[in-house]
């Protein structure tokens, strides 16, 4: 009996932490003509002409699809460069010190990662009198790079901070869905699309004024769409 007096509370307490969570976040819904889209997208400029940039490192990034891609750290100070593998770099976040890399590619069913970088040297040192067979093993290491999260069958079509901790906008086949991390594991904790998008574009935008923004398709592009997060606001504009 009190065992299950204890399994109920616990129920309880969860679901009304989730209901809470679920509370703090506000959604926009706009319908909008597709003539519209170029603009509203345009509007928005990455804060850096580099994939990342801070005191410290300018971070840039590549990508080849299902062939791979890579990250790479450059420190203002030493000019010394350091790589890791990242199939493929969506964003790169700093919170508390630490950098939290995710990585999205939008092929088959989709793959995505969330990655913490504690210290960037602890990545592999890529040399400029390294051999091209040594620059290529290089930029396959994961040194350096603590994995926190891998999926097959989904993407992450937009990763932001909120209150120093970070959210997803993750999308599979059972829809689209606001969501946070669990140790390895990302908890859906609110619908925002009952059908799945997708996106090519790897690298969101990240403006200067803090909006985390990205596009994605619905259908094989017969309709678009968009994705704008500021703070605690997920605005979704449709454009058909």
């Amino acid at each position: 009996m009190r065992f299950n007096l204890i399994v109920v509370f616990l129920f309880l307490f969860l679901s009304i932490s989730s209901q809470e969570k679920k509370a703090e976040f506000k959604v926009q819904l706009n319908n909008k003509e597709k003539v519209e889209f170029e603009s509203d997208f345009n509007s928005f400029e990455h804060k850096s002409d580099f994939f990342y940039e801070d005191e410290n490192y300018i971070v840039k990034d590549s990508c080849r699809g299902e062939f791979g891609g890579t990250v790479e750290f450059r420190n203002k100070k030493t000019n010394k460069v350091y790589v890791a593998k990242a199939t493929c770099p969506s964003s790169l976040i700093k919170i508390e010190g630490k950098y939290y890399l995710t990585t999205s590619l939008a092929h088959m069913s989709g793959f995505s990662g969330i990655y913490e970088i504690v210290d960037p040297t602890e990545l592999t040192e890529l040399k400029e009198d390294d051999s091209e067979k040594d620059k290529f093993l290089k930029k396959r290491s994961d040194s350096g790079l603590n994995e926190l999260y891998r999926n097959i069958g989904g993407t992450i079509l937009v990763s932001f901070p909120y209150k120093d901790k970070l959210y997803f906008i993750t999308s599979d086949r059972d829809g689209t869905y606001l969501a946070e991390r669990k140790e390895s594991e990302l908890i859906k904790i609110k619908k925002l699309l009952d059908f799945k998008v997708y996106t090519y574009e790897t690298e969101i935008k990240i403006t200067d004024d803090n909006h985390y923004v990205n596009n994605f398709q619905i259908r094989y592009g017969k309709e678009i769409g968009l994705f704008d997060i500021k703070d605690n606001v997920i605005k979704i504009n449709l454009y058909k």
